[in-house]
């Protein structure tokens, strides 16, 4: 039951991002006007606006003027209900809950905005770090101490951001090209206040990794050159997402050397 509540409560934000996604690089309000189609400005009635409900029983058109919706609205609702569950089964029910799933909708609002004009707007990448450091010292996945946990967030901030300053500045000097953006920056400075340096890091591997094997794939199916700019935002997202569910680095790491030291073994003693 309370899994359901949650994405619920996810369906209503997906339906938020879906405002900011569309006007907040047109730099439009948020707030007014109300919600409206885009095609004949006709304000949405509060039954017309129920997330995926109303997509469907429209048909995904506007009732005024026929004019079609597009289907990122009611997915983009859909995604947001399925990464407030997801938070869910990160944090349980706790206290962190509502935090982790401000951080969700940040990034899936990102992904969006990213994926179609390469910006990613400061209110989300700098208010992430704002909140990440003001909720540093409740925040269990840090430390177990205050101060383990402030340190913590301070230093994912500056492993988050300072780690994509090292790339893009590396990227200038062997491409003669920017190879990072500054709002990938600020995000992973914003994300690494959440989840602590280890785990930024590991995000912006697991990152490089989705994004090397999409780029692979659109310069073979000849959709992007090979020194074509890529929106990074979506993968980042993606790779911050991903770690939250994978055991801490440091554990992987002396997994690894652990199996080695016994493969080692196994093959000289």
């Amino acid at each position: 039951m309370i899994t359901f509540v949650i994405f619920i409560f996810g369906l209503i934000f997906g339906s938020f991002a879906n405002v900011c996604i569309y006007r907040m690089p047109r730099e439009m309000s948020i707030v007014f006007p109300p919600s409206h189609c885009t095609k004949c400005n006709t304000p949405i009635l509060w039954y017309d606006n129920i997330p995926i409900l109303s997509y469907l029983f429209l048909k995904g058109k506007c009732r005024k003027c026929s004019d079609k919706i597009s289907l990122r609205y009611p997915l983009v609702e859909l995604s947001c209900g399925i990464l407030f569950v997801l938070m869910f089964f990160v944090t349980g029910l706790t206290y962190m809950l509502p935090f982790f799933c401000i951080l969700a909708f940040c990034l899936l609002v990102i992904t969006m905005i990213d994926y179609d004009f390469q910006i990613i707007p400061d209110e989300f990448s700098i208010g992430l770090i704002i909140i990440g450091i003001l909720i540093s010292f409740i925040n269990v996945f840090l430390g177990t101490t205050i101060s383990e946990r402030l340190i913590n967030s301070l230093l994912g901030a500056l492993a988050g951001g300072g780690s994509l300053i090292l790339i893009a500045i590396a990227g200038k000097f062997m491409f003669k090209q920017d190879a990072m953006g500054g709002g990938d920056i600020k995000l992973m400075a914003g994300v690494g206040t959440f989840i602590g340096w280890q785990r930024v890091l590991f995000a912006i591997f697991i990152a490089a990794f989705i994004g090397s094997i999409i780029g692979i794939a659109l310069i073979i199916t000849k959709k992007m050159k090979r020194r074509d700019m890529m929106p990074f935002g979506p993968c980042l997202a993606a790779g911050s997402i991903i770690t939250l569910f994978l055991p801490s680095p440091s554990y992987i790491v002396n997994k690894i050397i652990t199996y080695e030291q016994d493969l080692f073994l196994k093959i000289f003693f």
